[in-house]
Parts: structure tokens; C-alpha cells; sequence
């Protein structure tokens, strides 16, 4: 193993030789170096970061005028204290996001097509159908963008949880539908003397959704991953960033800023996690609850 890794760096480092060479022992080339790599960086972070964080474009939810019966309706007196109205805008915010969710899962509880849900309050992941839960897993872990906030501080939090997210692209270190070829025994005899049990794929899982509203979720396997499955989630997170970078240039050609992506990264059981990535349809629906 020691080899394949002292391969693997010999292999990287060799494109670089010539330059590591020059700059080696050499202060003046190493500045002048510096100088003109440090830019591209930066540039890269204002035009993919910073200025779409600014804007915060996204696909906004159709929006329902909803009826208000005002003939019983008593307005309470908004607190002077600037703590009280803080906490009344938590909880105002909470109910709201509440309302979204389980509007959501009513629109699609009338689908018949397997549904996701993703609930961080609770720490769950749900597979639905029709409203039913078929597979209930636990988040052991997640973390968030924190563009969502700023989402919410601008009161937009709420359109955009107001209808359910559509699975647009997804990207995966092990595939969608696995295939097993077995070669059929002659007759009966041979079919009992082969007669074994079909081992457990033990594969690694890693996997990337995105949906649209510029919503990504990320999912990592809780066990730490094999030697083949880093090579495979070394590739994957390349695929990744190419992915990213190719959109990027993709929308400065067209002269527009490259759109924000709200994230959501979970940790789930390999197991779990393999089982929900393979039986979410395309096009599958999500009902998100923060």
C-alpha cells in the first residue's frame, strides 16, 4: 500500500517538476509566483461566491393569496421591547416554516411517485409514498449554508419552502441501479449444487442532489470509507468541482452572475443512504423542513 501511494504522489508531483525545480531555493521567483497566482483565487471567490450571495437569485414559488376572515380577527399590540419583538419573530418564522412543510407533504401525499422528506428539526430522512412513510432513517449529523439565513432575515425563507423542491440532477460514487449478471445452472441438480447466497454489496456512499430553486444536498456515509472507496470519492469530488466550475464559466459567458446554491450536507448509515439514493425517482419531489 505504501508503494501505491508513493506511486500515486510521484505520478501528481510530475507535471510540476519543472516548476517546483525554478522556484526552489529561488525567493525572487517564488514572489513574483505568488503575485500572480494569488489573483485568480480571489477573482474566482468574488465572481462564485461573494456577488451571488449579494444578489441571492432564485426560482421563487408561485405564491397563493390566502383568504382572511377579518370579522372575528383581534390585532394584538406589537411588543416596544426589541428582545420581545426578536423572539416574536423567531417563533412567527418557526410557525411559518412549520405551515410550508406539512403543505408540502399534503401536495404530495397526492402523487403516487416515491417522495422525499428531509426533516432537520427532527434529525430525520423519510421515504414516502402517498403520504406514508416506507423508510424512516436517522441524520446523525448535518450542517447548512449560511445564505439561508440571510435568506430568512430578507423574509423570503418561507415562499421558498412553500412548494415542493423537484430533483433535477444527481451525481453519485456507486450506481443508480446495480446489475449482477449470474450465469443460469443447466437443470435442477446444478442449481442446487451452486445454490449460495447472493453476498451484500459493500460499497461506499457518497452522493450529490440537486434540485431546483438552486437547492443541493450532499450526502456522506457515517463509516469511514475503504481505500477503493477514497479513490472512488477522490474522483467523485472531482467530478464535483468540474461540475461546478464548468457552470460557473457557463453563466460568465452569458453574461450573467453564477447562481448562488443553497446547501445542505447530511450524514447518514451507508446503508440508509444507499437504499434512499436508489430508490428516489427522477423527478422526485422533497418537502424540506429547516
Amino acid at each position: 500500500m505504501p508503494n501505491v501511494l508513493h506511486k500515486i504522489k510521484l505520478l501528481l508531483r510530475k507535471p510540476f517538476l519543472p516548476l517546483l525545480r525554478l522556484l526552489a531555493g529561488n525567493r525572487k521567483a517564488q514572489m513574483v509566483f505568488l503575485f500572480f497566482l494569488l489573483p485568480l483565487p480571489l477573482a474566482l471567490f468574488v465572481l462564485a461566491v461573494a456577488l451571488p450571495v449579494r444578489h441571492l437569485a432564485f426560482e421563487a414559488a408561485p405564491a397563493k393569496p390566502a383568504a382572511v376572515d377579518s370579522s372575528n380577527h383581534q390585532h394584538l399590540k406589537e411588543p416596544e421591547d426589541e428582545a420581545e419583538k426578536q423572539v416574536l419573530a423567531e417563533k412567527r418564522l418557526a410557525l411559518a416554516i412549520e405551515e410550508a412543510f406539512w403543505q408540502v407533504r399534503h401536495q404530495m401525499s397526492k402523487s403516487d411517485s416515491i417522495g422525499l422528506v428531509v426533516n432537520l428539526s427532527d434529525s430525520l430522512i423519510i421515504l414516502e409514498v402517498k403520504g406514508v412513510p416506507m423508510r424512516q432513517s436517522r441524520i446523525v449529523r448535518y450542517d447548512r449554508s449560511d445564505a439561508l439565513d440571510h435568506l430568512a432575515a430578507k423574509g423570503r425563507l418561507r415562499q421558498w419552502l412553500a412548494s415542493p423542491f423537484i430533483l433535477q440532477r444527481e451525481l453519485a460514487t456507486l450506481p443508480k441501479a446495480p446489475i449482477r449478471i449470474i450465469e443460469a445452472p443447466k437443470d435442477t441438480i446444478e442449481a442446487e449444487q451452486r445454490k449460495t447466497e447472493i453476498p451484500i454489496e459493500d460499497r461506499d456512499v457518497h452522493f450529490t442532489w440537486e434540485f431546483d430553486r438552486n437547492l443541493t444536498i450532499v450526502v456522506e456515509q457515517e463509516q469511514t470509507p475503504s481505500w477503493e472507496g477514497r479513490l472512488q470519492k477522490l474522483w467523485y469530488e472531482t467530478q464535483r468541482t468540474w461540475n461546478t466550475a464548468a457552470a460557473t464559466v457557463d453563466s460568465l459567458a452569458q453574461r450573467r452572475l453564477p447562481e448562488h446554491r443553497f446547501w445542505i450536507a447530511l450524514e447518514l448509515n451507508r446503508d440508509d443512504a444507499k437504499a434512499i439514493y436508489r430508490a428516489l425517482p427522477q423527478n422526485a419531489n422533497l418537502a424540506l423542513h429547516l
